[in-house]
């Protein structure tokens, strides 16, 4: 690269939207990287992917700079030569841009499937090309960006900024502790006004927290014998049973659980990996809930919290777009409301009951 011809140039700091789009491109830069490691022909369609990456990083590099002479209908490959850092320079690596490119027109429009050594060059090339860019353009490293902005739950992403500003600052555990709140947040609240038609109870929402929610079975013996060994004998037969069925609750509430999530739509290997290194979240008495360590904290390192971050971010984001509320009737008072509001309203239920 030749020398800038402004080295003492400051660069913008971005504003807040521009932080938002640029943690959206930092997700889908995050997914293309997984995606690429997909065997093939899994990982094919990543060159399209990672094009798409660096021709919105531009789009939003001009949107910030204020390239007023940059014609977006023009193609990229021919735009990005015109765009200039606040250095004076143009971009770094500049050259990935049209070798990208070729792959992902041969691709897309000439039907040539990319090999294996194709996809790592292009997932190389391009996470290359925002490493060295993003400074210069934004004023901030690639790994510095937070996906944190484009999470739609506002408590979600509140349990998310407490537990990253925690590992930036050395303290891991306190970080893994509000991870895993903010997934037991998410699961909660996406969880609220939702039943299976035919459940039992129609008023009790999806229950994500992962608490055991036992039978009040209650088993009794009385000693029908004055034979100290017969009653002895029945006690014990009585407690076998009682932890007979405790202990298959608690494998239906397992599967009640996992059977929870993947409604939601959630990456159940993900899941697994996610529940195994954070804390489990424990609910008083009084409904207070909080993270308690477990086995999980064998694992409980910044690279381990960069995963569930990830997983929490994937998640809400997915929960975020299939979620929905509707208006249901609890009571016959309820349905005699909603019986006359259908009738004044044209046979639709009003606006304010949905």
């Amino acid at each position: 690269m030749s020398q800038p011809t402004n080295p003492s140039a400051s660069v913008p700091a971005p504003d807040e939207s521009i932080m938002k789009r640029l943690g959206y491109i930092r997700l889908l830069h995050q997914q293309a990287m997984t995606q690429s490691y997909a065997p093939a022909p899994l990982n094919f369609s990543t060159v399209l992917m990672f094009h798409d990456v660096m021709e919105y990083f531009f789009i939003v590099a001009v949107a910030h700079l204020g390239g007023e002479d940059i014609d977006l209908d023009i193609p990229f490959s021919r735009n990005v030569k015109k765009l200039r850092a606040p250095d004076g320079n143009r971009l770094s690596n500049i050259d990935v841009v049209r070798r990208v490119g070729d792959y992902r027109n041969g691709f897309k429009h000439g039907g040539s499937i990319p090999g294996a050594d194709q996809v790592e060059e292009t997932r190389r090339d391009v996470t290359l090309f925002l490493e060295s860019n993003c400074p210069r353009l934004f004023g901030v490293e690639l790994t510095d960006i937070s996906m944190l902005h484009i999470v739609p739950q506002e408590a979600v992403r509140g349990h998310l900024k407490t537990g990253r500003s925690a590992v930036d600052s050395g303290d891991t555990r306190a970080g893994m502790a509000e991870v895993a709140m903010a997934f037991d947040q998410l699961m909660l609240d996406w969880g609220r006004g939702k039943y299976l038609p035919g459940s039992a109870f129609r008023t009790q929402r999806f229950d994500f927290s992962g608490r055991y929610h036992r039978s009040n079975r209650r088993i009794e013996a009385f000693p029908t014998s004055s034979n100290s060994d017969i009653r002895s004998a029945t006690r014990s037969l009585a407690s076998s049973v009682e932890k007979a069925m405790e202990d298959h609750d608690e494998q239906l509430e397992t599967m009640r659980h996992v059977l929870r999530l993947q409604i939601a739509g959630i990456d159940m290997a993900g899941y697994a990996r996610f529940a195994m290194i954070t804390p489990r979240i424990s609910v008083s008495a009084n409904g207070q809930r909080h993270a308690v360590d477990g086995e999980g904290q064998l694992h409980y390192t910044p690279e381990n919290y960069d995963f569930c971050e990830m997983f929490v971010v994937n998640s809400a984001l997915r929960l975020g777009q299939s979620d929905f509320a509707l208006w249901m009737p609890q009571t016959h008072g309820d349905w005699g409301r909603a019986r006359a509001a259908m009738e004044a309203n044209g046979g639709r239920l009003p606006d304010d009951m949905k």
